[in-house]
C-alpha cells in the first residue's frame, strides 16, 4: 500500500513539473506591427460654390449639397409666390385699365357709350347705374382702391420671391459649411470629486461635472 502511494506521489509530481514547463514555454504573439492605419477620407463641400450655384439657379445649391429633400420646399415656395404674383398682376392691370377709363371723366354725363359698356361689363353689377352721379363717384373710388390693393400685393410677392432666393442661397452656404461637421452620438456626463484649496489651511472638496458631446 505504501508503495502504491509513493508511486502515485511520484507520478503526480512529474505531471505538475511537466505542466509548469509547458506554461513557461508559452510565447505571447505581439500584435501585427505591420498593420497600416486606414485614413477615412471625408468629402468636403465649398460654401462659395454652393452659394454661387444657388444664386444662378433655384435649388442648384441644394443639389450640390445633396440635400434633395429640400427641393420640393424650394420649388414649391417659388411656384406659390410666382402664382400669387401673376394673380395680383393680372388683377392690377384690369383695375388699372378700368380706373384709367373712368378717371378721364368728371361726371357721368361725359361717359361715352363704349366706355360705359366697358365699365358695366367689368363691374358686372346690375344694381349700379353709372349715369347716377353717386354711383359714378363710388365706382371711381372702388376702382382706384382695387388698383392700389393689387399693385401693393403684387409688389409684396416680388419681395417674397427675392427673399426666398436669398434664403435658399444662405441655406446652401450653411449646409456646405456643416456638411463634414462631426455629429457624435457620444453624449455623456461624468461627476467626480475635486479638491479645492481655499485661502485657509483647510481643504474643501467640490464636485467636478464634465459633459462630453
Amino acid at each position: 500500500m505504501k508503495a502504491k502511494i509513493r508511486l502515485f506521489s511520484i507520478v503526480f509530481v512529474l505531471l505538475l513539473a511537466s505542466l509548469s514547463s509547458l506554461k513557461a514555454q508559452d510565447v505571447e504573439v505581439p500584435a501585427d506591427s505591420l498593420a497600416i492605419p486606414t485614413e477615412v477620407v471625408t468629402k468636403k463641400l465649398s460654401p462659395k460654390k454652393a452659394s454661387i450655384y444657388a444664386a444662378l439657379f433655384p435649388g442648384l445649391g441644394q443639389i450640390y449639397n445633396q440635400k434633395y429633400w429640400k427641393l420640393p420646399v424650394v420649388y414649391g415656395g417659388y411656384a406659390g409666390l410666382i402664382y400669387i404674383f401673376g394673380w395680383n398682376n393680372n388683377n392690377y392691370l384690369d383695375y388699372f385699365e378700368a380706373y384709367r377709363t373712368i378717371a378721364q371723366y368728371d361726371s357721368p354725363s361725359q361717359l361715352t357709350a363704349d366706355d360705359k359698356q366697358y365699365l358695366d361689363d367689368f363691374i358686372k353689377n346690375p344694381s349700379i347705374d353709372l349715369t347716377n352721379s353717386s354711383h359714378f363717384s363710388y365706382v371711381k373710388k372702388q376702382l382706384q382702391s382695387g388698383k392700389d390693393y393689387y399693385r401693393r400685393y403684387r409688389d409684396l410677392s416680388v419681395i417674397g420671391i427675392a427673399a426666398l432666393h436669398i434664403l435658399s442661397i444662405i441655406d446652401a452656404s450653411v449646409d456646405a459649411n456643416l456638411f463634414d461637421f462631426d455629429v457624435s452620438d457620444d453624449l455623456s456626463m461624468r461627476i467626480e470629486p475635486m479638491p479645492f484649496n481655499g485661502f485657509g489651511p483647510s481643504q474643501v472638496i467640490g464636485i467636478n461635472v464634465a459633459i462630453k458631446f
